[in-house]
């Protein structure tokens, strides 16, 4: 895992609170320098299974989140597989 990332995900999108599809725009536009593609790619994998795992620690709370875990799991992999399409086409084009 690329510390650097790690480090700039950690504190755009949980510090600072700014989503993170913004923070991958700004990371494919450069703002903080160049990163290899299998680097990104490994810190949106890394954010996912988070994510994933987040999701079902939540589901174990109570019903009411029970309920709504396989929805938001599956939401959560939809818009992490749009970023990752993203991720793809911007380094397609160098």
């Amino acid at each position: 895992m690329n510390e650097r990332l790690w480090e700039l995900y950690q504190r755009v999108c949980q510090e600072e609170v700014r989503p993170l599809d913004e923070f991958v725009d700004r990371l494919l536009a450069g703002e903080w320098g160049t990163f290899p593609k299998e680097d990104v790619l490994e810190l949106l994998h890394e954010i996912e299974g988070q994510m994933l795992s987040n999701i079902q620690v939540k589901a174990m709370e109570g019903p009411q989140f029970a309920g709504m875990a396989d929805e938001v799991s599956e939401q959560t992999q939809k818009e992490l597989e749009e970023l990752v399409a993203r991720v793809e086409r911007a380094y397609a084009r160098e």
